[in-house]
């Protein structure tokens, strides 16, 4: 009856919505059949199982059957803040004297654009910005990384780069840099070839807390199986995702990059 109610809420809220899903070339192609081997992942349904993987704990009560595809409504861009910690306060657009916070603020006062900005919290550690209360910011789509940003420049920060139109063509880093409201903040591309995004919000979601960190483990095993380092698939704790109502699961997984 549990899962009934969530599904019927769901499909009311307008989750699972073909108006919110990609364009079909975007989709894999539909499956017409099925067996009984298609309900096993590929661990539970190995021929020898290991004991290396961890399992997520029992009590978590993890909602395993909500449709995910197409519940998450289009967004413009997504800003990617390091703050070098793996969880936030509930709300990080409170979190007084953040860099989140005051972006938040200056958003709120600003004209709104047609399309929604998504400010994410991130476990990254701000390597390149070299000045005292500065932070590095990494813009999708725009593939940029913004170093130097500081609360002192948060209304510079949102002119240049976030009240913008949505890039079409890479971004002519060169002639932003000329821009006299760049201050002391630097533009690069974007280090990363691949990144994966884990919602490791406990103080949002206990679930998020308990499994992150597994699957963080897990996908670093495999990376360094690969022989991948991590400006070629990094992997980074992040705060809640809009309106994710979903653990972090490899299907709630969110990944910016190239993935096969």
């Amino acid at each position: 009856m549990v899962s009934y109610l969530k599904k019927s809420l769901g499909a009311l809220a307008g989750f699972g919505s073909s108006d919110l899903l990609p364009p079909p070339e975007y989709l894999a192609p539909a499956t017409t059949q099925h067996c009984e081997d298609d309900d096993l992942d590929d661990c539970t349904g190995c021929a020898n199982p290991c004991s290396e993987h961890k399992e997520f704990p029992s009590y978590l009560n993890i909602e395993m059957d909500f449709p995910i595809l197409g519940s998450v409504k289009p967004y413009g861009r997504h800003i990617l803040i390091a703050t070098g910690v793996s969880d936030w306060p509930k709300k990080i657009e409170h979190d007084k004297g953040s860099f989140a916070h005051t972006l938040y603020n200056v958003e709120c006062n600003r004209k709104s654009n047609p399309w929604k900005n998504l400010v994410t919290n991130t476990s990254m550690i701000s390597t390149y910005s070299t000045i005292p209360d500065s932070c590095d910011v990494l813009i999708f789509p725009d593939n940029i990384l913004v170093s130097n940003a500081t609360c002192a420049q948060a209304d510079d920060f949102y002119d240049l780069f976030l009240a913008t139109p949505l890039p079409e063509e890479p971004i002519d880093i060169e002639l932003i840099m000329r821009d006299d409201r760049m201050g002391q903040m630097t533009i690069s591309k974007c280090p990363y070839k691949t990144l994966m995004l884990l919602c490791s919000h406990r103080k949002r979601d206990k679930r998020c807390g308990v499994t992150a960190p597994i699957l963080a483990q897990e996908l670093d095993h495999v990376l360094r199986e690969k022989d991948l380092n991590e400006q070629d698939a990094a992997v980074i704790m992040v705060t809640k995702l809009l309106a994710m109502s979903f653990a972090t699961l490899m299907k709630g997984l969110v990944v910016y990059g190239m993935v096969e």
